[in-house]
């Protein structure tokens, strides 16, 4: 069975990962309810129960559905400035026993210390009714909340930023929080919206985290719980960062069958590109032939300057005979 990781909200593209949660689900055990998890009260988040709730009711429809508020102490995120609650903590909350026999679990996002906080206490049902074969689906928080040690929130690091104020749930600070443990991985999520790469670099960097993956909106990490083998479903896809000796290395990994790249765009000067090529083409033709003819003119001098051997040279010692005047020849005979 299967954790299923979505880095976003409830998507119409992911059916195929709602049909084989609802699978898992009804083979694990079709006698057991379905808990829908989200965080806060009733009053606040009824009606993002009953989203979560439809993506099982619709495939399986006489499907027993536990949903839970997480409403108990340290589930409340903060806002403004002072920071301030957003519900009242629910002194009086308890989970509801027998977490490690449902047929499956779906847990929504929000803030991920609502989910952690929530459900730290039944976190020894839940790894064991995750090894028991239980399938996990998780949206944003809900899939990071499994970590074992979590992105809490945050978007500076020693003071310099290292994320967007967008994915800092109220925290200045990059914080990690020890998570509900299923997964030995950290998992961020809206990676691609987040534009998340750079958080994670600096603070695996930093030695915050030894690893982590992260999944983009429209997408969905599938972890097998018994063999750890993973597979991504979906639009997008998932990036593994890991320290290695000379520094991060950044992994991607996509679908089975992802989208054929698009074609290249058109040169915007292509017309112009052609003319600087002919232009080129013209004058490196010019220097060939200008090349071709100072060798040919290297060799014509040559030749003039080579000396005329074909007429017989005047031996050393025939010396004209100074005695007798009548036997010279003039000046302009002289074969030298």
């Amino acid at each position: 069975m299967s954790l299923f990781l979505v880095g976003g909200g409830c998507d119409d593209s992911l059916v195929e990962v709602y049909d084989e949660f609802v699978s898992q689900a009804r083979h694990h055990n079709a006698n057991a309810p379905v808990a829908v998890v989200v965080a806060g009260p009733a009053s606040e988040s009824s009606d993002y129960a009953a989203e979560l709730t439809r993506i099982v009711t619709s495939r399986w429809a006489d499907a027993n559905i536990l949903t839970i508020f997480l409403d108990g102490p340290g589930t409340a995120p903060t806002t403004g400035d002072p920071a301030t609650p957003l519900w009242s903590d629910n002194e009086s909350f308890r989970l509801p026993d027998g977490l490690d026999t449902l047929a499956g679990i779906v847990v929504g996002g929000g803030a991920v210390a609502s989910y952690i906080n929530g459900l730290a206490p039944a976190a020894e049902q839940l790894s064991m009714l995750v090894r028991a074969g239980a399938p996990w689906l998780g949206f944003s928080a809900g899939a990071m909340a499994p970590s074992v040690t979590a992105l809490a929130g945050g978007w500076k690091l020693r003071g310099r930023q290292a994320g967007q104020h967008a994915g800092a749930q109220g925290r200045d600070d990059v914080t990690f929080m020890e998570g509900l443990g299923l997964i030995s991985l950290t998992v961020t999520t809206h990676n691609d919206t987040l534009s998340g790469d750079g958080l994670l670099i600096s603070a695996i960097e930093n030695g915050m985290v030894p690893a982590a993956v992260a999944v983009d909106e429209a997408t969905c990490l599938r972890v097998d719980a018994s063999t750890g083998h993973t597979d991504v479903m979906g639009q997008g896809l998932v990036r593994w960062f890991t320290r290695e000796v000379n520094g991060i290395l950044v992994r991607s990994q996509h679908t089975v069958t992802p989208a054929s790249a698009p074609p290249p765009p058109r040169l915007r000067f292509e017309g112009l590109a052609k003319v600087a090529a002919a232009t080129r083409a013209a004058h490196d033709k010019e220097e060939r032939e200008k090349a071709a003819r100072q060798r040919a003119e290297q060799r014509r001098r040559a030749r003039q300057e080579k000396p005329d051997t074909t007429r017989p040279a005047v031996a050393n010692d025939a010396a004209p005979d100074d005695a007798n005047p009548a036997s010279q020849t003039p000046d302009e005979e002289v074969r030298l």
